[in-house]
């Protein structure tokens, strides 16, 4: 049993003399004293003493593979951006000649429709101010027929009033008359 513990003592980083001791104060045939406690310290102590060495070693391997990676992976990062800004220019500059060929086409289709319908505008304008001139004059001579015919119905009927009320006044005298003599 003493070399077997002797054995995983040196294999966990415990040096050979504090493991020979270690070995040494377990056995059972060892009248155990305070010196065998303070060995047992010390190895324990020695064992963490390792053990915080060995994890201080792994952090900064592995702050050093990170710190490492970051920096590759910012220069990749950089040159990925330097890429794909280049081709973000590159077809935001063939999108906007597109974009002004089509307007420029898009344009010309506009004010070749609009000289168009500027064209059928007048046309119909014309033939819609020839139109109301014409229904315009047919409106006013029909209105200067309905008011000569109103004027020359409104004279007949004062003529028939008139003839009336002269009617009227020879026929009273007439009968006044009559019974006055």
């Amino acid at each position: 049993m003493s070399k077997t513990l002797f054995k995983e003592l040196k294999n966990i980083g415990i040096d050979e003399e504090l493991a020979a001791k270690v070995s040494a104060s377990l056995d059972p045939d060892h009248n155990a004293s305070k010196k065998d406690v303070l060995i047992m310290q010390e190895a324990i102590l020695q064992y963490q003493t390792r053990s915080d060495q060995k994890m201080a070693d792994m952090k900064a391997e592995s702050d050093a593979r990170y710190y490492e990676e970051k920096a590759e992976s910012e220069a990749r990062y950089q040159k990925q951006k330097a890429e794909s800004d280049a081709r973000y220019y590159e077809e935001k500059a063939q999108s906007e000649a597109r974009y002004q060929k089509q307007k420029a086409e898009s344009d010309a289709r506009y004010y070749e429709e609009k000289a168009q319908s500027e064209a059928r505008y007048q046309k119909q304008k014309a033939e819609s101010d020839a139109r109301y001139y014409e229904l315009k004059m047919e409106n006013s001579r029909t209105y200067a027929e309905l008011k000569t015919e109103i004027h020359t119905t409104i004279n007949r009927q004062y003529l028939i009033t008139f003839g009336s009320a002269l009617l009227t006044i020879a026929s009273v005298l007439a009968v006044n008359w009559y019974f006055n003599v």
